[in-house]
């Protein structure tokens, strides 16, 4: 069976909801804006948030072990028939195989990224520097038998460190391609333990990153999606944006939002990723480097703006002030909010 050699971390069919609307279909490109070195680029989706074999670890015969990248395929597949009606209609948020599916997706989504991987590989670094600075015994091992990380007591064998020790990276990548099957199910059950909510707007101005699922509050990091009161945002298309909270408000909601507010939203994508973001459109010419994060609010003949804010923890700390603490602001009208169940379109 052939693997295909170049994996992506972001689903293309996802990445098709923010090509750029002029350009050549065929060739289905997006703006690309680096985070670092903040150069626009226009390039097709093939193109982007993708490594070599990424999924498919090489057997010692040399051959690829293809039912990672598989399993994810199918489930692309399968959300991929769904996708177009969350993208643009009004389904129904409280179906619970909509949720499940949903949830699904967007958990091995979080999971999958090679910044999880990287994560392993670090944690496994930083254990192994704090388990040799332990006494040994006399077998020559370090003298540890239970191993406390959170809430959480592991019992260790102290015969086989060495060979935990000496395994190299290539173990941390191993165990990081097995928590992606291992606990894609426990994050979905989270997701589907939140209240959800979409915000959308009449003109297609949202934006998303190679990093879309993501924590913007100041307090969590922003891949922990299991925080306790923990707000989750994902970009689904360039008109709605998928929320997860645990607001004592109604659930299933779809909220209208005005067309200035999407910067808002625009933001907190654009400071919770590393690498880059990516849009249907050109933000206003603007080098994404020298990007100016503006904000305007009008409050009766007056007007509020912030300008300059890149930092994610000032961004979110400018919106949160925004939305909390001053007397008229807020990114939605709940009073024109509508329930899923009563949109204008409903998934069957």
């Amino acid at each position: 069976m052939t693997t295909p050699k170049r994996q992506h971390w972001v689903p293309r069919f996802y990445l098709r909801q923010f090509l750029v609307p002029d350009a050549n279909p065929k060739l289905e490109q997006v703006w690309v804006f680096n985070r670092k070195s903040g150069e626009p680029k226009l390039t097709g989706i093939k193109n982007i948030a993708l490594e070599n074999h990424l999924y498919s670890p090489k057997h010692p015969d040399g051959s690829r072990d293809p039912r990672l990248e598989m399993k994810l395929s199918d489930l692309e597949g399968t959300l991929a028939k769904l996708w177009p009606q969350l993208a643009n209609g009004f389904v129904d948020l409280g179906s619970t195989v909509i949720r499940q599916s949903i949830a699904l997706f967007l958990s091995v989504q979080f999971l999958r990224h090679p910044d999880r991987r990287d994560s392993a590989v670090g944690f496994r670094n930083r254990l192994i520097e704090f388990v040799e600075k332990q006494p040994y015994n006399s077998d020559r091992c370090p003298d540890i038998r239970q191993l406390k990380i959170g809430s959480r007591v592991y019992s260790i064998d102290a015969s086989a460190w060495p060979n935990y020790r000496d395994a190299g990276d290539d173990l941390s990548v191993t165990m990081w391609r097995k928590m992606i099957e291992q606990d894609a199910t426990l994050h979905a059950k989270m997701l589907m333990n939140k209240r959800w909510s979409i915000v959308f707007i009449d003109e297609p101005l949202f934006v998303t990153s190679d990093y879309p699922i993501f924590v913007p509050q100041p307090e969590f990091a922003r891949q922990q999606i299991g925080g306790k009161n923990a707000m989750i945002l994902f970009p689904i298309s360039p008109t709605r944006i998928l929320c997860f909270d645990d607001l004592d408000e109604p659930a299933n909601q779809y909220y209208p939002i005005a067309n200035s507010n999407a910067d808002v939203y625009n933001m907190l994508t654009w400071v919770n990723t590393e690498s880059f973001m990516i849009s249907s459109r050109t933000i206003d010419g603007t080098q994404a480097s020298k990007l100016v994060v503006r904000i305007t609010i009008s409050r009766g003949s007056g007007a509020l703006t912030f300008r300059n804010v890149t930092c994610r923890y000032w961004v979110t700390m400018v919106v949160i002030c925004l939305i909390h603490f001053l007397p008229g602001v807020s990114l939605f009208d709940r009073t024109k909010s509508q329930s899923s169940r009563d949109a204008r379109w409903r998934f069957q």
